[in-house]
């Protein structure tokens, strides 16, 4: 007798094919449905809002302390001072080289010396 059932319900099951269950891979075959909905399109800003968000630029902002722009300042003077310095000091050894005698920090090389 329990072959006649089973038999019965192997002919019965041919006949309805089993849908697949609602978390195997074979159920969402074909109907892939995205989880969240996409995100709409961001609006522009207007400009004057656009102004605020942007970056500064710090060459043009004047919000620095006053004893960091002394110092700057005085950083400066102190470089253009030492390149004064190193010209001079060249302009005097040049001139002493043209009338052939040696100063410090000069050689003279060749027979150009008196």
């Amino acid at each position: 007798m329990r072959d006649l059932i089973v038999r019965f319900l192997e002919l019965v099951s041919a006949l309805f094919p089993r849908t697949p269950g609602k978390h195997s891979a074979a159920y969402f075959d074909g109907q892939t449905v995205p989880t969240q909905p996409t995100p709409p399109e961001p609006k522009r800003l207007p400009a004057h809002v656009q102004e605020r968000n942007r970056p500064l630029d710090a060459e043009a902002v004047a919000l620095i302390r006053p004893y960091y722009a002394a110092h700057l300042a005085a950083q400066d003077e102190r470089q253009r001072e030492a390149k004064a310095k190193q010209q001079r000091q060249r302009q005097r050894e040049l001139f002493w080289a043209t009338l052939g005698m040696d100063y410090p920090g000069v050689r003279l090389t060749g027979g150009a010396s008196a």
